[in-house]
């Protein structure tokens, strides 16, 4: 039996949170920037690359802030549809709905609910969408791996299938696993137990190959980097995706060999678990020193700072977390969901942990104990 008290939650819930804002101040101004460009104009990285702009909303979280309400307004036994109904109430500016998100958000305004809402007609159903939005799964389901994968398998199938479904069960899982796994690379392994076999899953495959640069790359996360994702992203995995898409095979064509393919789930987790490796050398601060290191690697960097601030912030707990990284927030959080735009990040993690609480008690009283 696992044992939190309820301070303890709250504190890596918090911590989650105040991981994933700043890791998204850190990755906004270089998203889908090229390596070259990082350097020139920020160099080594090791800090907000921008003043931040409390004002700033990026439209990543607010996914999981409309499943928070989900939550409280049909409570933790909730379905799939619930939460796309909430898409429909509650994401009102359609500008900042993107790829497979928006293609299903088209689909739900049509009445067309999960799963097929994230199969019809969607050529991004495996880009990042879903993984990005996990978080919240993990964090209201500490120490509870199985629980957190139903959660974020129910939620994925909104405007996901496949892998890109697999990348939001596996990023729900390590954040889980982070409020009583100490050790990134143990958490990542254990994670993995959860997704398909390798020969199964082109997720797998790069989860388990990224682990397998690391080891190969001492100190020398650039190259890991570039071994990853010009090299085996690029040649072993990009023809077998477009010739495994028959439905959409020219739109994949297209958007998998241009700068959208950035997007895509697999190079993006290969970075996640890089960083989080990397960071992990790190003993004062893994937290920035993750997320910075994510930033200088490229790609879809806001998605996969913020993914990365959020497990390793639910791993050390916001007490942990060094000042320069939480006093420029001013717990403060903006988002775009309709009613809920103004936020303060305590009183997020509060509500989130409130909700964690309860399914703690009704569905794992044998696996963890939140004490009061």
């Amino acid at each position: 039996m696992k044992e939190l008290s309820y301070n303890e939650n709250y504190d890596k819930v918090l911590g989650s949170w105040i991981g994933r804002i700043s890791g998204d101040f850190i990755g906004a101004p270089v998203e889908l920037k090229s390596q070259k460009y990082i350097k020139s104009k920020y160099g080594k990285i090791n800090y907000f690359i921008e003043p931040v702009d409390l004002n700033y909303v990026n439209d990543d979280e607010m996914y999981e802030i409309v499943a928070l309400i989900a939550l409280e307004k049909y409570g933790i036994s909730l379905t799939a549809k619930d939460i796309a109904q909430e898409w429909i109430n509650l994401l009102k500016n359609e500008n900042y709905i993107f790829t497979a998100e928006k293609i299903a958000f088209n689909n739900l305004k049509s009445g067309i609910f999960p799963p097929k809402s994230g199969i019809l007609n969607n050529f991004y159903f495996d880009f990042i969408g879903a993984q990005m939005r996990a978080d919240i799964w993990g964090q209201i389901t500490p120490g509870c791996p199985e629980i957190a994968k139903r959660y974020a398998e129910m939620d994925g199938s909104i405007s996901h299938a496949g892998i890109g479904i697999e990348g939001e069960i596996f990023v729900a899982i390590l954040i889980s696993q982070a409020f009583f796994e100490l050790n990134i690379g143990r958490n990542i392994k254990l994670a993995l137990k959860y997704l398909p076999p390798e020969e199964e899953s082109l997720y797998s495959q790069m989860v388990r190959k990224a682990l397998e640069i690391y080891k190969q790359c001492p100190n020398q996360f650039k190259k890991a980097r570039n071994l990853l994702v010009r090299n085996y992203w690029r040649k072993q995995i990009v023809d077998k995706l477009i010739e495994s898409s028959k439905n959409f095979l020219l739109e994949r064509r297209i958007i998998l060999n241009s700068l959208v393919g950035g997007v895509h789930v697999l190079p993006n987790i290969g970075i996640i678990i890089l960083s989080l490796l990397y960071g992990a050398e790190d003993k004062e601060d893994p937290l920035g020193r993750s997320i910075c290191i994510a930033a200088m690697m490229g790609l879809d960097t806001d998605c996969n700072c913020g993914n990365i601030g959020a497990i390793i912030g639910a791993q050390i707990g916001a007490d942990k977390i060094p000042s320069k990284w939480k006093d420029p927030l001013k717990d403060t959080f903006s988002t775009y969901v309709k009613s809920y735009e103004k936020w303060k990040i305590s009183e997020l993690a509060r509500r989130i942990t409130d909700i964690g609480q309860m399914i703690i008690e009704e569905k794992a009283q044998n696996l963890v104990k939140i004490k009061k």
